[in-house]
């Protein structure tokens, strides 16, 4: 028979067994906390400091200043061919005193919502119809750019003939020269549509109605805003040359009755009025493009 085993236990005068060697430092495992990772939200787009965003502002009014600048001294050098600012606004002054202004203002304002709202919504549609009808863009592609490049005024005689001296007219006039910058711009922003997108709307077998809604549209927004900013502006010329050569009233009216007098003063003031008042369209449509379109506005 084997004798039992005896388990002893080490003592205080016993050594403890020798520790191995260190494992190696790729084989330990160390635990570590997950980064937290810093998102932006899509709609959100970053904080901008102030200085950055008041350096534009102080841009345009230092320009704002230096021409008015250059335009007083241009006055005191030759007043009778250039009025000063300062007789310019007495001018504008006296026509709000008189009731001129205001009612002339109404007039131009009318006739150039009219125009401009026709041409944008005939505009954006034709330009969404032009990108998913090729047929018809190979056709009439040719045709708006013959037609752009016609001046209004060479029509103005045809378009007196057809349609008399009233508001229709004179809403024509507007609604011609307005609504090409808005067709080219349309059409061209739903044509870069990307194929991808159409492809996977079709895949998930998107009706032709969703694919307009859903990509075309959102797609087409920011082309099509510039388009109505350039038909803004052209819109406003539009409105001063029906006036002029249609029926003299409004704003061209009051512009062509101060230039046979050769008032100065009266030309300078409602110039300067119309461009104020087109550079505030313009920055109404720019606000409503941020508003639709706020995935261009947003960097990483």
């Amino acid at each position: 028979m084997r004798a039992p085993e005896q388990r002893t236990t080490p003592g205080a005068g016993s050594r403890p067994p020798a520790a191995g060697p260190p494992p190696p430092a790729a084989a330990r495992t160390r635990r570590t906390r997950p980064r937290a990772v810093r998102t932006t939200s899509p709609r959100t787009a970053p904080l901008v400091p102030l200085a950055a965003r008041l350096r534009p502002l102080a841009l345009s009014a230092a320009g704002l200043l230096a021409g008015l600048g250059l335009w007083q001294l241009a006055g005191q050098r030759d007043p009778v061919l250039f009025a000063t600012p300062g007789r310019s606004a007495s001018a504008l002054v006296d026509m709000v005193q008189d009731g001129s202004l205001p009612s002339a203002l109404l007039s131009s304002g009318k006739l150039l919502v009219i125009g401009l709202a026709l041409a944008i919504v005939v505009g954006v549609g034709f330009g969404l119809l032009l990108s998913r009808a090729r047929l018809l863009r190979a056709s009439t592609d040719w045709l708006l750019f013959a037609l752009q490049s016609v001046p209004i005024v060479a029509l103005a005689p045809l378009i007196l003939s057809a349609f008399g001296f009233g508001l229709s007219a004179k809403t024509l006039v507007v609604f011609l020269t307005a609504v090409f910058p808005v067709v080219v711009n349309t059409a061209e922003g739903a044509h870069r549509v990307p194929t991808t997108l159409l492809e996977v709307a079709r895949t998930f077998r998107s009706s032709e109605w969703r694919i307009w809604k859903d990509v075309l549209l959102p797609h087409t927004v920011p082309y099509a805003m510039t388009g109505v900013r350039q038909g803004i502006a052209m819109a406003f010329v539009g409105t001063l040359a029906a006036e002029f050569f249609l029926n003299a009233s409004g704003v061209g009216g009051l512009l062509l009755a101060a230039g046979t007098r050769f008032d100065t003063a009266t030309v300078l003031g409602l110039t300067v009025l119309v461009s104020v008042l087109a550079v505030a369209l313009m920055g109404l449509g720019r606000a409503v493009e941020r508003h639709f379109a706020r995935w261009r506005t947003v960097k990483a």
